[in-house]
């Protein structure tokens, strides 16, 4: 009887100490993501120091390039608009969603991209 006593303490201290242990790693787990998290968010900031700044030197000479476009055919707006759509639209900054490839990264724009509602909320563009 006295054996089943020392063995219940035994089993008891047992499962504390797995308790404890696993507890202790679900917090490095936690800890591991939330650095994962603020690298990507640098990451993130530091490519779109390089990316932005691209992105916006492209868009105004696209922005020139259809004015002269539109000015050269005799003021055809769908040769501009083409060229605009292209260059203007797209991506300005870098997001973590990007860096984990869970988002496209969109430097050239395409046409009706933007002119589509959002999938959740489509009771707000009717």
């Amino acid at each position: 009887m006295k054996n089943w006593g020392v063995r219940g303490l035994l089993l008891l201290a047992l499962l504390a100490a797995l308790n404890v242990s696993t507890s202790a790693r679900a917090e490095e787990k936690r800890e591991r993501n939330i650095a994962a998290h603020y690298g990507l968010g640098v990451g993130a900031a530091l490519c779109s120091l390089i990316y932005g700044p691209v992105k916006i030197v492209y868009a105004t000479l696209g922005t020139i390039t259809s004015g002269l476009a539109w000015a050269l055919t005799g003021g055809r707006t769908d040769v501009a608009r083409e060229i605009i759509t292209a260059s203007v639209r797209g991506d300005y900054v870098v997001t973590p969603e990007n860096l984990t490839f869970n988002e496209p990264l969109v430097f050239t724009g395409r046409e009706g991209a933007l002119d589509e509602p959002p999938a959740d909320d489509s009771t707000q563009w009717q």
